[in-house]
């Protein structure tokens, strides 16, 4: 029962979106549509779950934050700074909104509000096609990540709305809605210029700009910038079109089982300061000056002992921490080692004259460290 729940949710997430995209560009050159009302449905209820699952299930980083390598983290930062997010997420709106009525509402729409809503289509389109180009240089790259499939909403919801403009457009030229008479000859000619279809495309391009300075407008009362639509991109690393440089890496150490537990869940492993092992930066907790502790006290008074401890450690809990995999496994880990952290601490407060001190000196780059 579980293999097949594993390969119907496969097929959903990974195959069907490729499927629609093929449908949706088939569908945008032939006359007679295959389930078209069907295959947008589901292009966009599915495209949309997806899209917004995947991008936020890699907890991407911003540019002015280190990498955890070896985390549980994919080791790029975000391609859209998250301080951009209200912007990005209004004109994703505007194109749904906009699309939706021009796919749903047809000719039941005066012209100017269809060439409106062309216009909210317009600048959503751009926006797609900057997101494309901000992942193009990662998509081979990150492949095994899925990052690939993070485009293939936007190219659909171009293919789609390329279809419902030209369906709409097609419609209303065969309608012949005659035009109104106006005795004002602006308002005249404002009219014929509207009613003549073949110029809604460049009129919904002009009216693009008025509509994303009033969106801009707005967005600025709610705290974000007026380029904050340029700067959601710019104000990244590791991508395309950015433009900032981060900050070096953090190394998180998986090969023994105090240091893989720190890939667990901040509030658990509780993470207290940045450490240096082997010239890297590392994070540490206090579990892991402890543990180290422990070992340097161990080496110092039984040396004989210590190798033996070590000789085990090395041969059992090593190969146990490459089995570690998840941000949970590491979290029982902590909780595990819990009990041998106290024991450790009890130990060197039996027989260390300044315990606290050989635990605070762990990992600060002026002595050799062991690796738990």
């Amino acid at each position: 029962m579980e293999v097949v729940l594993y390969i119907i949710i496969a097929f959903i997430c990974l195959i069907l979106p490729l499927i629609l995209t093929l449908l949706n560009i088939i569908n945008l050159f032939k006359n007679k549509k295959i389930k078209e009302n069907l295959i947008d449905i589901m292009t966009f209820l599915l495209g949309i779950g997806l899209t917004f699952l995947l991008y936020f299930m890699y907890g991407f980083l911003d540019y002015d934050q280190s990498l955890n390598l070896g985390g549980m983290e994919i080791d790029v930062h975000s391609p859209i700074a998250s301080w951009s997010y209200p912007t990005v997420l209004t004109i994703f709106l505007l194109g749904i909104i906009s699309y939706c009525l021009i796919r749903v509402k047809k000719l039941k729409l005066p012209p100017l509000i269809i060439v409106f809503a062309m216009s909210g289509i317009f600048i959503c389109s751009v926006y797609m096609v900057i997101f494309i180009i901000q992942l193009s240089n990662n998509l081979i790259e990150l492949s095994f990540y899925g990052i690939p499939y993070l485009i293939i909403f936007p190219i659909n919801y171009i293919l789609c709305s390329i279809r419902a403009e030209i369906d709409v457009i097609k419609r209303y030229k065969e309608k012949n809605i005659e035009e109104k008479e106006y005795s004002n000859k602006f308002l005249k000619k404002c009219n014929k210029m509207l009613y003549n279809i073949n110029n809604w495309p460049v009129i919904a391009i002009i009216l693009s700009i008025p509509i994303a300075i009033i969106l801009m407008c707005i967005l600025i009362l709610f705290g974000q910038r007026p380029d904050e639509a340029i700067k959601a991109f710019l104000e990244t690393s590791d991508w395309t079109l950015s433009t900032k440089i981060s900050p070096p890496p953090v190394i998180y150490d998986g090969h023994y089982l105090c240091t893989v537990s720190l890939r667990g869940h901040k509030q658990i492993v509780k993470p207290i300061r940045m450490g240096i092992r082997r010239g890297e930066k590392i994070v540490v907790n206090r579990q892991l000056c402890i543990a180290n502790a422990f070992e340097d006290l161990i080496q110092e008074k039984l040396p004989k002992i210590h190798h033996f401890i070590r000789y085990i450690y090395d041969k059992y809990g090593y190969p146990l921490s490459k089995h570690i995999n998840t941000a949970v496994q590491a979290d029982i880990i902590y909780i595990i080692m819990k009990p041998l952290e106290w024991i450790f601490l009890l130990i060197l407060y039996m027989f260390d004259e300044k315990p606290e001190n050989r635990i605070a000196i762990q990992y600060i780059g002026e002595k050799v460290n062991f690796e738990l």
